[in-house]
């Protein structure tokens, strides 16, 4: 169709319109003298509170065969130096907050070899402003007639008889999701630069 009959076709659709005794209701502007400003600023990040002087972020999962590890970091977001010596302490909680019947292992526990992974714990100072780094290992093999356990919400705390803070996801869109199926084990490197 020609340009020309794209036009009279418009036209005669606005005619059928106009012949149904359809109006539209126009309103005027606001006067712009009581036009309301409109806030451009970004809304605020909904960070996690430092209140403890510490705060716990997953990282990304890589997932290869079943096989899957998280990175966990740790802020010191507080005003003095924290020392870390040895494995986060981590309980798993699924989708309603309950704890999961999971075995926490220091180190790989057989789960599988990755380099490092199973590295001895040794002394670090986390500076403020400064971070530390764990991971979290485990499979999501599934062998059961039982529904498998998914971990929604981690409780962590930097050691033993620390406190307890709920572990945050990389970011606000994604959640944590540690897929064990019926392994029920999981594995937690020690801290580290």
């Amino acid at each position: 169709m020609r340009t020309g009959g794209r036009i009279l076709v418009v036209l005669a659709a606005l005619a059928v319109l106009a012949g149904c005794g359809s109006r539209l209701d126009l309103r005027p502007l606001p006067d712009p003298a009581v036009a309301q400003p409109i806030s451009l600023a970004t809304p605020t990040s909904g960070e996690p509170s430092c209140a403890t002087g510490v705060r716990f972020t997953a990282g990304y999962t890589d997932a290869a065969m079943g096989l899957r590890v998280m990175s966990v970091e740790m802020l010191n977001c507080g005003t003095q130096p924290v020392e870390l010596n040895g494995y986060p302490q981590v309980k798993l909680l699924d989708e309603h907050w309950q704890p999961l019947a999971v075995e926490i292992i220091d180190g790989s526990g057989g789960i599988a070899v990755v380099e490092g992974f199973d590295d001895a714990p040794q002394r670090i100072v986390v500076q403020p402003g400064e971070t530390a780094k764990s991971a979290f290992m485990w499979r999501n093999t599934y062998t059961s007639v039982d529904p498998p356990q998914v971990g929604s919400h981690v409780d962590i705390a930097a050691a033993p008889g620390g406190t307890v803070q709920s572990l945050s996801p990389a970011s606000p869109q994604k959640d944590i999701h540690i897929d064990l199926g019926s392994t029920g084990r999981m594995g937690v490197k020690a801290w580290h630069r």
